[in-house]
């Protein structure tokens, strides 16, 4: 089974920079990922985490897989662990090889399909508490976020030192 029909039928998403959501609303999962680049060389470093199988505290994977095979007379397959890793792993190796062969397009198109907020209205308050309002265009080619303020400047957010609640549509920075 490909991973994108798990992803469509089960309504997971992706919000800025990192976290799995479920229907944009349930946090279910997320990633980090740390690089290490020297020369012409990257090594990087993923961690991914996927509530796959446990109902509490919200829900998991499995359990929306049961949902969904009961509203809609369907037969996604449960996942094991073995079975997601699998997934997971084979669609990396797909993603690389296409980077490898000069497509980083196809990463970005990924990540946008799959990702919660173009188009969303934002506040951005700044470390002084100064307040501006804009909406959020994508993301920039180091993986900030690029917004596009009411006074039609674009300004990019990084993700270190800031936090994004998308329920109130604020972005804030982080608290030391």
């Amino acid at each position: 089974m490909h991973i994108y029909v798990y992803r469509q039928a089960l309504d997971l998403n992706v919000k800025w920079p990192n976290d799995i959501y479920v229907n944009g609303e349930i946090k279910i999962g997320g990633l980090i990922v740390n690089s290490i680049i020297e020369a012409d060389s990257a090594i990087c470093n993923i961690g991914l985490g996927v509530n796959l199988s446990n109902s509490i505290p919200t829900t998991c994977i499995n359990d929306l897989i049961k949902e969904y095979n009961k509203k809609h007379s369907g037969n996604l397959k449960e996942l094991s662990y073995e079975k997601t890793l699998a997934i997971i792993f084979n669609e990396i190796e797909s993603i690389l090889n296409r980077i490898q062969d000069g497509d980083i397009n196809h990463l970005y198109e990924l990540y946008y399909a799959c990702w919660l907020h173009t188009d969303t209205s934002v506040k951005v308050l700044s470390q002084n508490g100064q307040e501006k309002n804009g909406k959020i265009l994508g993301i920039d080619e180091y993986g900030f976020l690029k917004i596009r303020l009411d006074n039609n400047t674009i300004e990019s957010v990084q993700p270190d030192g800031n936090s994004f609640d998308m329920l109130r549509g604020l972005i804030i920075p982080k608290a030391n």
